[in-house]
């Protein structure tokens, strides 16, 4: 929780709403099952993957500011938006993952884990179309090139700028989608929660 609330705070110092929505998705979810007495909490693997995102984000950050992976170019966006987008699509996927086992336990929705895996997908997948939003947003009121008619050159259409977020969240996510349906294989979803003893 620590980890994401100071993720939080370099996010909104940096205008970085994106990753600040998702610190505050993410401490709330950490946060319910201490609040609340749900007689459940995420068990210790959950929560030391809720701490990779904020380390690995502070460490690319940290790693910009000394070997400019900005000035690095693929498909005409910068290698700092690619890893940025990638680490958010981990941590949504595992927000998502999250977030279905409160709904399970708590509000009987009865989802096995590949349904678990797919809400976990899903949610990653709408964080990314709401980053492309942000960045869409942003990107027009600094004045950038974003509708058609902008363009002179007829032949180009989109912004890859635009696009970074769903494709760095479509191949991450497939990713550990696999990685947590392996994972699962053959367990019960209770295998991602302890029991709190009354």
């Amino acid at each position: 929780m620590v980890l994401s609330a100071v993720l939080a705070v370099i996010a909104f110092l940096a205008r970085d709403w994106m990753w600040l929505i998702i610190d505050i998705v993410c401490v709330v979810l950490l946060v319910v099952p201490h609040v609340k007495d749900l007689g459940y909490r995420y068990n210790r693997n959950i929560l030391a993957m809720s701490m990779v995102a904020p380390i690995v984000a502070v460490a690319v950050y940290a790693a910009n500011q000394v070997f400019s992976l900005e000035s690095e170019i693929i498909w005409q966006v910068n290698l700092y938006t690619y890893v940025t987008a990638g680490i958010q699509a981990y941590q949504c996927f595992l927000l998502g993952f999250m977030l279905s086992i409160v709904m399970d336990r708590s509000y009987n929705l009865t989802m096995t884990i590949p349904w678990m895996i797919v809400f976990a997908l899903t949610f990653a997948m709408a964080m990314s179309a709401l980053d492309m939003f942000f960045t869409f947003g942003l990107m027009y009121a600094e004045g950038f090139p974003v509708f058609n008619g902008d363009f002179y050159d007829s032949d180009r259409y989109t912004n890859p700028l635009l696009m970074s977020s769903p494709v760095a969240s479509t191949f991450i996510t497939a990713l550990f989608a696999a990685l947590m349906s392996v994972r699962g294989r053959g367990k019960d979803k209770d295998f991602f929660i302890e029991e709190v003893n009354a």
